[in-house]
């Protein structure tokens, strides 16, 4: 037996160095902390000289809190109403920020869209809620949420294990194929997602998983953009992402009939709940995303 494990070794080595390879090739541009609250990552922003926290949320776009713009003095324009999460419209405005810092970045002479979060904040008890940064300043990056070590990476070019391929719903948020219970489904991907897996109602009627689990009674499952979210839980028995095969994920199936969780073009969405157990990177150049 001894006389093969040259082979295998060879075998070993041309399989690893490749890997190994891009691994090293992985260009870091900067990285920042984050602190985990309500299974959303929260990072520093910096705007006049003053210091937010907001979501790094890979299903929003720039956002700011109302009060948020008030305490920085912009001027509000535009006013309209949008839905979100939630069954009411919400009022929302658009304003300009000069400079924003993030880590060693700088967003400079952005639209930011304006609508009051202090319902989400106060609702679900969160420490802080200044707004959130989304596709709009990610797209130029891979960016990791390294869960594990709470922080976010932002990477120039970037190559990991196993990638998912996915394309963009609404034109910024990652929508991938994925399964549920093996059947298969379109997921989007929401890192301002408090929740492990949400299921649309469309979908759970579709398969069955109304009819094949015990939901419990409709109760607020979370506050969005909009409102309250009313929904029934479950404990769903596999997720599939990739090769990831993830068991027992706490999920649930909102009741609203507006709103973003009412739309029958994508099957659910994959939050916090799931992410937080990975490293997650979002590679936006190559349309790639990784679960490690």
């Amino acid at each position: 037996m001894k006389k093969f494990y040259p082979v295998a070794l060879l075998v070993c080595v041309l399989l690893i160095g490749p890997f190994n390879s891009a691994i090293a090739q992985n260009k870091l541009a900067f990285s920042i902390p984050f602190k985990l609250v309500d299974n959303r990552p929260f990072i520093e922003v910096k705007i006049k000289g003053k210091v937010f926290h907001f979501i790094l949320d890979c299903g929003a776009t720039n956002v700011l809190d109302e009060n948020t713009a008030r305490v920085l003095k912009l001027k509000l324009a535009n006013e309209t109403l949008q839905s979100g999460a939630g069954a009411k419209r919400a009022a929302n405005w658009t304003t300009g920020v000069d400079t924003a810092c993030i880590g060693t970045a700088k967003i400079i002479n952005k639209n930011f869209n304006v609508t009051d979060l202090s319902e989400i904040k106060n609702k679900l008890h969160l420490p802080y809620l200044d707004g959130a940064i989304g596709y709009d300043f990610m797209k130029n990056y891979a960016v990791q949420f390294d869960y594990p070590n709470q922080r976010i990476n932002f990477y120039n070019s970037y190559t990991g294990i196993n990638p998912i391929t996915f394309t963009l719903y609404y034109n910024q948020i990652p929508k991938i194929d994925a399964t549920i219970d093996g059947n298969p489904a379109i997921l989007i991907i929401d890192t301002g997602d408090r929740t492990a897996l949400t299921i649309f109602s469309h979908y759970a009627e579709k398969t069955g998983i109304t009819q094949h689990y015990t939901l419990s009674d409709t109760t607020i499952t979370g506050y969005g953009i909009g409102g309250p979210i009313y929904a029934r839980t479950l404990t769903l028995k596999q997720l599939g992402a990739g090769q990831n095969k993830i068991a027992n994920v706490p999920s649930r199936i909102p009741t609203l009939k507006t709103g973003m969780f009412a739309v029958t073009d994508a099957d659910g969405s994959i939050g916090g709940g799931v992410l937080k157990k990975y490293k997650f990177t979002i590679d936006y150049k190559k349309a790639k995303l990784y679960l490690e």
